[in-house]
């Protein structure tokens, strides 16, 4: 539990932002999990309205903020790498190949039923992404589960080089249709598509299979691309080819029925220095799941450190925001998740959520 040290207005838990606990307020933890994965004693956490201020085991508290003490852990807010909830059913169109200048931002449906699942597993940031069967459904949408934020409305140029964006009814019917397509679009130097052939905006790349990954790994390569691989459940049986490319991975979470191959492959990927993070994809999964994912994979052998940052730190550069969001840090967004243990044990549960400052589940 928690134990306020100066007295504050009784708040109850909610799925909207409700008022802040105060301007400028501390949070000091027994256990503060930093982006390097130390994990400082009795740190302290201070937030001047929507911002950390400062964080550390020396921070001084200002005379008459309000200090909560809490016999926890402390995290920045979790992030799920590929999101449904909150899309608001516009998240696929199977009618158009190609959406040039579409904006999966605007599917967000601010408050929606489905993101108070996400908060109640300390999810706080979700990447919207389309549901497979477009060879390009535009760009992601970076925006958190509480509140009508909008962290970044461009975030990654979605291309499908999955079996999934090939029907035998629309062109592209096969993958070499689809790569010539592509190559015409990256060629032709304007909007997103022209951005991510310069370099300037990553792209997210839609594969399953083996060979799909292959063919992904020389489609970045071949244009100079940056980015992430997303869907491929043994991408890490290829993470020497993955590194070498630069890419990241955006990975299905893993169930308790998952093969340990799979989970292998993930822990390949940390061997090989590959960052990688996690989809959702909810409400056809659990919110649960993203965290159940991480955690057997610790039980596999990957550290509790490296599996937090695929939650948090590692996941915001993988969708280009780690800027504003994804590590307690000094000037980052105050999104900030109190657990009753290590966030990767499944024993542990969600005391507290606060985004942007704001307490927005459970009490103080």
């Amino acid at each position: 539990m928690l134990i306020l040290s100066l007295a504050l207005a009784s708040l109850a838990p909610a799925s909207k932002p409700l008022a802040p606990v105060s301007e400028v307020f501390a949070i000091r933890a027994e256990q503060l999990h930093l982006a390097d994965g130390t994990v400082l004693e009795n740190g302290l956490v201070l937030v001047d309205g929507d911002t950390i201020a400062a964080v550390g085991s020396g921070v001084s508290v200002p005379a008459g903020a309000a200090l909560v003490e809490h016999a926890g852990h402390l995290t920045t807010g979790l992030i799920a790498l590929g999101e449904h909830a909150g899309g608001s059913g516009e998240l696929r169109d199977s009618t158009r190949t190609v959406l040039a200048g579409g904006r999966l931002a605007h599917a967000f449906a601010p408050g929606h039923s489905q993101l108070e699942a996400l908060l109640a597993e300390g999810i706080t940031s979700l990447v919207l992404a389309p549901s497979a069967g477009s060879l390009s459904a535009g760009c992601t949408a970076v925006v958190k589960s509480a509140g009508d934020t909008v962290v970044s409305e461009r975030a990654q140029l979605h291309i499908g080089l999955s079996s999934a964006s090939l029907l035998s009814n629309r062109r592209p019917t096969s993958y070499s249709g689809a790569l010539r397509d592509l190559e015409a679009l990256l060629s032709s130097a304007h909007g997103d598509f022209g951005a991510a052939a310069r370099g300037e905006l990553p792209v997210l790349i839609e594969a399953r299979s083996r060979h799909e990954v292959q063919r992904a790994v020389a489609f970045v390569a071949e244009h100079k691309l940056r980015g992430a691989i997303s869907g491929a459940p043994l991408a890490g049986e290829l993470a020497a080819d993955i590194a070498a490319a630069g890419l990241s991975v955006i990975s299905d979470p893993r169930s308790p029925g998952a093969s340990q191959r799979s989970i292998d492959a993930l822990l390949s990927l940390a061997e090989a220095g590959v960052p990688f993070g996690f989809k959702l994809a909810s409400p056809a999964r659990h919110a649960n799941t993203l965290r159940m994912g991480v955690a057997l994979c610790v039980r596999r052998g990957l550290s509790p450190a490296t599996a937090l940052r695929s939650l948090t730190v590692d996941a915001a550069r993988i969708a280009g925001v780690d800027e504003r969001i994804g590590a307690l840090a000094t000037g980052r967004d105050a999104d900030l998740v109190l657990w009753s243990g290590h966030p990767t044990d499944l024993t542990s549960s969600v005391k507290a959520v606060l985004i942007d400052g704001q307490l927005v589940y459970g009490e103080l």
